[in-house]
């Protein structure tokens, strides 16, 4: 048995209420009301590394790289779904 099952199996476990506790972040096209992007889930973890972030130049400089970690994921589902319809 390896290191990480064993860790796992030990690993404590946490109960959430299916609603209240549940984090979502939704992007919305206005006009059309429907939603475009949304991320939910329990205990999501955002972190910012607050000792780095001290200007507007760094706030934009941290979403420019969150933009480019969406493109990639976006355009690779967008593919996959591509290449999926002409199977």
């Amino acid at each position: 048995m390896s290191d990480k099952i064993v860790e796992m199996v030990d690993e404590p476990k946490v109960v959430f209420k299916l609603m209240s506790d549940r984090d979502v972040f939704k992007v919305t096209n206005e006009e059309l009301g429907q939603t475009l992007v949304e991320i939910s889930g329990y205990d999501l973890q955002i972190n910012f590394n607050m000792d780095f972030i001290k200007s507007m130049e760094d706030v934009e400089a941290a979403i420019d790289g969150m933009s480019q970690i969406w493109r990639k994921i976006i355009m690779a589902r967008l593919l996959s779904l591509q290449n999926e319809q002409k199977e």
